[in-house]
């Protein structure tokens, strides 16, 4: 009695093969995963800051001024979403009643260090680089000299 038995399955060199091949993938896909999350964070709060600058506009609309008095802003449609938080920027005191900053800062600084703005003329700029935290006491973030650093038209 002669019986024949074939082998099946996969050698270790092929195994540890498909593991390379597998962790190559991964070292390469996910950088450009989380880049693609920050974009599309980013964006998010792009959108958020948008909205905020119509609502402002229609505030202005009513009331020929971005502020509600000599020194309080009117209020922002939107003030956080799950990853930025949204302020204007400056105190309302002493600031032109028909120009204004909002600004978006990420909860986390660590993830993201960028920060965007939009103005009264929906120019939405990048900083790379901010001193603004979302966990400063004011209504508003400051808007020191040197507060945002790097920074571009954001399209």
């Amino acid at each position: 009695m002669n019986r024949q038995y074939s082998i099946s399955g996969f050698s270790l060199y092929e195994i540890l093969f498909a593991v390379a091949v597998t962790a190559v993938l991964a070292a390469i896909a996910l950088p450009a995963y989380q880049r693609y999350v920050k974009d599309a964070r980013l964006k998010q709060a792009a959108s958020a800051l948008q909205n905020n600058a119509h609502a402002l506009e229609r505030f202005y609309a009513q009331h020929k001024s971005f502020k509600k008095n000599s020194t309080t802003w009117a209020d922002l449609a939107v003030k956080q979403n799950d990853y930025f938080c949204f302020r204007m920027q400056g105190n309302a005191r002493g600031a032109l009643p028909d120009n204004f900053t909002v600004k978006a800062v990420a909860l986390n600084k660590d993830s993201e260090p960028r920060v965007l703005k939009i103005n009264q003329d929906m120019i939405l700029t990048l900083c790379e680089t901010s001193t603004s935290s979302c966990s400063e006491s004011n209504t508003y973030f400051s808007n020191a000299n040197g507060t945002d650093s790097n920074c571009i038209i954001y399209e």
